[in-house]
C-alpha cells in the first residue's frame, strides 16, 4: 500500500487545524482508502493555542506527526520543513485555512498514478480585491517574461510531489526559498489541475502585503539575471545620452559661442542620476544578500518540540 503524506504548515490556526485534519481523514476513509495517510504538521511558533490543539489531535492519531519551531521562520521554510520530514511515496502541501480544497487531492493522486511526478493546482478562481488579483496576474506575466524558466501562472504551493522530487528538493542549497520556482526548475513530468479556490474558513490571512513583496523579490532574484543585465544596459544608454548632450553643447559653443545655461536642469539631472545609482545599488544588494545567506548556510528552521517523532534533527 502506497503512503501519501499531507503536509500542513500552520501559524495561529487554532480555529482551522482540527477541521483541516478531519476533512483530510474523511477524504481518505471515503475515497482514498487504498492509500495509507501520513499527516505532517509544522507549527511556525504559533502564539495562540494551536500547538495544544495539535497535541490533542495527535493523542488519538499515530499517523499524525508534528514539529514546533523555536520561532517563526516564515511560510516557505515551514512548507519546506514539512516536505523534508515527510516519508510518503507522494507528498501534498495543504494550508490549514482550506482555501485550497482537499477535494482536489484525489485528482492529484489520479494524475500521479498516470505517471506524472509533479501535479500542481492552478486557480481558475480566487478571492481578493480586484487590484490584488490584477497585481498577481501582472507579476506572474512579468516573472515569466524575464525568468530563465517557465513558472505556471496562478499556481501556488498546493501541489503533489513524487518522492524522488522531494528528495532532490531537500538537497537544493537555497536559503531564500521560492518553492514554486524550484519545483519548475527541477523538471520531470508535470501536470496542472484546475480548481476554484475557497474563502478562508475562519480568521484572517497571516500573509500580509510585505510578505507578498518579499516573495516577489525572492522569485525575481532566484530565477532571473535580467535585472543585473538591465543595470549594464541602462548604464550604457545613460553614457550615450550624456555624450550626445555634451557634444551638442560643445558644438553650440564652438559655432556660436553659446554657453550651457539652466541651473534647474543641472539639479534635476544630478538628482535623476543619483536616484538611478541608488536603485542600481539596491538591485545589486538584493542579489548579494542572497549570496550572503547561502554562504552562511544557516538552518531554514530550528525544531523545538515534536510529536510522534522518535529521532529528529535539531534543524532543517
Amino acid at each position: 500500500m502506497k503512503t501519501v503524506s499531507i503536509c500542513i504548515p500552520v501559524y495561529n490556526e487554532s480555529n482551522n487545524i482540527s477541521i483541516a485534519v478531519q476533512e483530510v481523514e474523511t477524504l481518505f476513509h471515503q475515497k482514498l482508502f487504498n492509500y495509507q495517510l501520513e499527516l505532517v504538521v509544522t507549527d511556525n511558533a504559533s502564539t495562540d493555542n494551536t500547538w495544544r490543539i495539535i497535541q490533542e489531535l495527535a493523542s488519538s492519531r499515530p499517523h499524525l506527526r508534528a514539529y514546533r519551531f523555536s520561532r517563526n521562520f516564515g511560510y516557505q521554510n515551514s512548507v519546506f520543513a514539512g516536505l523534508s520530514m515527510s516519508t510518503g511515496d507522494a507528498v501534498i502541501e495543504l494550508d490549514a485555512d482550506l482555501e485550497d480544497p482537499p477535494s482536489i487531492i484525489p485528482d492529484f493522486i489520479s494524475r500521479w498514478e498516470e505517471g506524472f511526478d509533479i501535479v500542481y493546482g492552478v486557480r481558475s478562481k480566487r478571492y481578493g480585491s480586484k487590484f490584488f488579483l490584477w497585481s498577481v496576474q501582472r507579476f506572474y506575466r512579468m516573472l515569466n517574461a524575464i525568468s530563465d524558466i517557465h513558472i505556471p501562472e496562478n499556481a501556488g504551493d498546493f501541489r503533489l510531489l513524487d518522492r524522488k522530487v522531494v528528495d532532490i528538493l531537500k538537497e537544493l542549497p537555497e536559503r531564500n526559498l521560492y518553492l514554486r520556482g524550484l519545483v519548475s526548475f527541477i523538471g520531470f513530468r508535470q501536470c496542472p489541475v484546475l480548481y476554484e479556490r475557497n474563502e478562508r474558513r475562519s480568521g484572517k490571512s497571516k500573509f500580509k502585503v510585505m510578505h507578498y513583496v518579499v516573495l516577489a523579490i525572492d522569485a525575481l532574484t532566484s530565477f532571473s539575471k535580467k535585472p543585473l543585465r538591465l543595470i549594464g544596459i541602462l548604464g550604457v544608454l545613460l553614457f550615450v545620452f550624456s555624450s550626445v548632450l555634451a557634444l551638442h553643447y560643445l558644438v553650440g559653443y564652438l559655432m556660436g559661442g553659446s554657453e550651457a545655461r539652466g541651473f534647474t536642469t543641472l539639479v534635476i539631472l544630478m538628482l535623476f542620476l543619483h536616484s538611478t545609482t541608488f536603485i542600481f545599488l539596491g538591485v545589486l544588494g538584493e542579489y548579494l544578500s542572497r549570496i550572503f545567506d547561502d554562504a552562511k548556510f544557516r538552518p531554514r528552521a530550528i525544531i523545538q518540540e515534536t510529536i510522534h517523532v522518535d529521532h529528529h534533527p535539531p534543524f532543517v
